[in-house]
């Protein structure tokens, strides 16, 4: 029998809960422990979260390696909220925690061509000071491939740049098929739907027709936004 919904909803909160105060993912046996749960239906709501789309598992366990857009691993992209620190999967969730959380945001990253330092300040749903001022995000696969291996997608694909040249300097924009250039204000916008109520108990990831009518209210359309 399928675990209830409520259940993996709970699940699903405590993940986010202990990642916002700790910066780590929980252990599947805290979940058992928290939750009391039995370790089949523990791990039954890890595997449903990651079909689901809101987590990604280390291949071929029950440990958490993202819950978006917290990253269980020390990545390019740090993020500092508060007093917390955090490492977010790619450039686009370093910029989500700020649609996530509503709060000040500061990003300390690397231009992907040249490593060079990128630091970012959010506030009030855009970004107040970005450093160089022509940084970028660019996301190299199209829509309908970032989940063919997340891990990738996220790690490798979707990055900042410190500018236009450097984006077209680097090897990972040579290939046939052009990637998507971002602002920083842009890809804040973009991340409202899927973000914005990340830490409530029923969050509901938005299906593709709603994020599809997104992409087209902010005149993201053609191939490359195509799920």
């Amino acid at each position: 029998m399928p675990l209830p919904a409520a259940v993996v909803m709970r699940v699903r909160k405590l993940v986010f809960d202990h990642f916002l105060e700790h910066a780590t993912p929980p252990l599947l046996e805290q979940v058992i422990t928290e939750l009391g749960l039995a370790r089949e239906e523990a791990t039954e709501a890890f595997e449903a979260l990651e079909a689901a789309r809101h987590i990604a598992l280390v291949r071929g366990t029950a440990r958490i390696l993202m819950a978006f857009p917290f990253s269980a691993i020390a990545t390019p992209f740090s993020v500092s909220v508060g007093d917390g620190r955090y490492f977010a999967n790619c450039a686009w969730d370093a910029i989500a925690f700020h649609a996530m959380l509503g709060r000040d945001v500061r990003i300390d990253s690397f231009c992907h061509h040249c490593a060079a330092p990128i630091q970012l300040e959010m506030r009030d749903g855009r970004a107040v000071g970005v450093a160089p001022e022509a940084t970028l995000v660019y996301l190299a696969r199209p829509v309908a491939q970032w989940w063919e291996d997340i891990t990738t997608t996220c790690g490798n694909t979707m990055v900042f740049f410190a500018s236009p040249e450097h984006r077209d300097a680097s090897a990972l924009c040579a290939g046939p098929d052009a990637g998507a250039s971002l602002t920083p204000d842009q890809v804040h916008e973009l991340s409202g739907p899927i973000y914005a109520r990340k830490m409530a108990l029923d969050y509901a990831r938005p299906g593709g027709p709603e994020l599809l009518a997104h992409f087209a209210a902010m005149g993201l359309d053609g191939d490359f936004w195509r799920l």
